[in-house]
């Protein structure tokens, strides 16, 4: 069967240079924290990000990268112009999100494997504006079969994990609600192979994930249930030296993650998740310091290292595709 190789990654704050054309109620808001940020350092770290997710997959880069902290699409197809694989035909397929730092989900992927057919947002309604939860159905070009990827990219913790909880409640109920309109927008049921991915910015066992997106770690329970519950495919490294994909402090969150529905787990589904293939990529070149990811920061706030990538590891897997 075809192998379809699927990476997400926190792209940590990629904006547009400093001077670009924003509306000017964001223009003021993000004045001081992009001070410095000019084309040179912007050009910087597109080639840095791009280094490392040409050389996934042992070189041959993802198939489809599932991306969040990105200004705009503009910007992103900057990235995608720079991933010099061979035989790749990267392309964006963007959506512009009513955060209130400007920041969106989106995706890059190879046309040359995938093929965009549909797609569609749930805005998350929330006091502040935050990132809507954007979706895509993606055709496999060689077997026919498609699939439904969803980019996530919940409520920060910066007002504190307790603090700021709710809000990641409240971001799962509504996933969940999508969830079920796409079972019925696309009228087969809980077969629809469907893959989440996203920095949900909480751990699997945090009540967000387990209680409010159902997220589960019991491969028997997701297959029998009637509502849509999701396996959580990063249980199995949540043991282990360093488990996760951020630092904060000396502890290690797991707040990258990959769940699927039970139509990607069915022996019949024409897009099946291969669930230990799921791995955090971390070579020695992106980790700085206790092996904590090596971040780019930003002139303007501190901590700025040309030399660096984001603040979060890449997450990666594999989906095994059959004809239709």
């Amino acid at each position: 069967m075809p192998d379809i190789r699927v990476a997400w990654w926190n792209l940590e704050n990629l904006f547009d240079r400093s001077t670009a054309s924003r509306p000017p109620a964001l223009e003021s808001r993000l004045r001081s924290e992009l001070r410095g940020w000019t084309t040179a350092v912007r050009n910087r770290k597109l080639r840095q990000l791009a280094s490392v997710i040409g050389a996934m997959f042992d070189g041959s880069g993802p198939d489809l990268l599932g991306v969040c902290e990105v200004e705009n699409e503009s910007v992103l197809r900057m990235l995608a112009q720079r991933l010099n694989v061979p035989g790749r035909d990267y392309r964006v397929v963007g959506h512009e999100s009513p955060d209130a730092r400007g920041i969106d989900v989106s995706f890059i992927v190879d046309r040359n494997v995938l093929e965009p057919e549909h797609t569609g947002h749930q805005v998350v309604v929330k006091r502040t504006a935050t990132r809507d939860i954007f979706w895509v159905e993606f055709r496999v070009l060689s077997t026919g079969g498609a699939f439904v990827a969803v980019a996530n990219h919940w409520p920060s913790r910066s007002a504190g994990q307790y603090e700021s909880e709710p809000f990641r409640m409240l971001t799962g109920e509504t996933a969940s609600y999508l969830l079920t309109s796409l079972f019925d927008e696309f009228d087969v049921g809980d077969r629809l192979p469907v893959l989440l991915m996203g920095d949900f910015n909480d751990e699997p066992w945090n009540r967000s994930i387990e209680e409010y997106l159902l997220g589960s770690r019991d491969p028997g329970r997701v297959r029998a249930a009637r509502s849509p519950i999701l396996l959580n495919l990063m249980w199995p490294l949540m043991s282990g030296e360093n488990p996760g994909t951020f630092l904060f402090g000396s502890d290690w969150n797991m707040l990258d993650q990959f769940l699927v529905t039970k139509g990607m787990l069915r022996n019949d589904s024409f897009v099946r998740s291969r669930n230990d293939s799921v791995a955090i990529y971390r070579p020695a070149a992106i980790q700085g310091a206790s092996g904590r990811p090596r971040r780019f920061g930003r002139p303007a706030k501190g901590g700025f290292d040309r030399d660096g990538f984001s603040d979060h590891f890449p997450i990666t897997m594999v989906l095994d595709a059959r004809d239709s």
